[in-house]
């Protein structure tokens, strides 16, 4: 009897622990969203930028043609950062479900079911780890293929 009370605040921690992971990947799925959108309207002011400027010399037509394959390029990746976008947010939607589980076990006091959440919680940091690194590589993708439209 000891023993189970002995273990209440480390579920009560855990759950703490879990719980703030899970704000903080809504949080960076706010923000990867809301950065994405930045992208996406930087696009479209410097497309319309390129338009008024295809009337001008040959130089100037060269360098829209480069700027348009730029822009390409950026499209591409940003529906590559979609798809990651879109991966993290199945990933956070799991982790929630999970800490809904370990709260509901921790309530209900039945310490089995509660350890089986925890675990299946702990068990998605590495995709979740994955994941956030791969959007950080396409968007770092997408700030390069920026740079030339500066």
């Amino acid at each position: 009897m000891a023993e189970h009370h002995a273990s209440r605040p480390g579920r009560w921690f855990a759950f703490g622990g879990a719980l703030v992971l899970a704000l903080l990947g809504v949080a960076f799925l706010g923000w990867s969203i809301a950065q994405h959108q930045d992208a996406r309207d930087e696009l479209t002011r410097v497309r319309a930028q390129l338009a008024t400027n295809q009337a001008s010399s040959s130089k100037e037509a060269q360098a829209l043609q480069r700027a348009q394959q730029a822009v390409s390029t950026v499209q591409e990746q940003l529906a590559a950062l979609d798809q990651g976008v879109n991966g993290l947010a199945d990933l956070d939607q799991q982790d929630l479900d999970t800490v809904r589980a370990a709260v509901q076990a921790g309530l209900a006091g039945v310490l089995a079911d509660y350890n089986s959440a925890v675990d299946r919680r702990a068990a998605l940091d590495p995709q979740h780890d994955a994941a956030v690194e791969q959007l950080r590589q396409q968007a770092n993708a997408v700030i390069t293929a920026l740079d030339p439209l500066r």
